[in-house]
C-alpha cells in the first residue's frame, strides 16, 4: 500500500533534517512546518480532485437501489496495480492523498516522540 511508505519518509526526514537541528526548539519548529506543508498539500490534493471529479460528472448520479450482480474481481499483481493506480488521474490524486495523510500522522506521532525523547531521556 501507498501508506506504508509514510513511516520510511518520516524516519528519513527525522535522519537527515530535523535531529540536526542546534537544540529542541529549532528542531520542533522544522517539524511544524513540514507537518503544515503535508496538511496543505491534502487541502490542495482534495480540492484538485472534487474538481477533476465534477468536470467528468457534473450530473446527478444514477440510482444506487437497484441491486447489481457483483463482478467477479481479478487479482493484480504490484506492477499491474501500480499501472491501474497510474492510469488514472483521479486515483493518483487519491493515492496522494493516502500518502499524505500517512506523512502526517507519523510526523505528528513518530517525529513527534522521538524528538521529545531526545529533549528528555527519561
Amino acid at each position: 500500500q501507498m501508506s506504508g511508505l509514510a513511516p520510511i519518509v518520516a524516519g528519513q526526514f527525522v535522519v537527515h533534517y530535523a535531529s540536526r537541528a542546534k537544540d529542541f526548539g529549532e528542531s520542533l519548529h522544522r517539524i511544524t512546518q513540514l507537518v503544515t506543508l503535508s496538511g496543505g498539500m491534502i487541502c490542495f490534493f482534495y480540492w484538485r480532485s472534487n474538481l477533476y471529479i465534477e468536470s467528468i460528472d457534473p450530473g446527478p448520479r444514477e440510482d444506487v437501489s437497484v441491486p447489481r450482480p457483483k463482478k467477479s474481481k481479478p487479482k493484480l499483481t504490484m506492477i499491474e496495480s501500480a499501472r491501474f493506480l497510474a492510469s488514472s488521474e483521479y486515483l493518483r490524486l487519491i493515492s496522494c492523498l493516502v500518502v499524505g495523510y500517512g506523512l502526517s500522522i507519523n510526523f505528528t506521532d513518530i517525529v513527534w516522540k522521538s524528538t521529545v525523547k531526545k529533549q528528555y531521556p527519561d
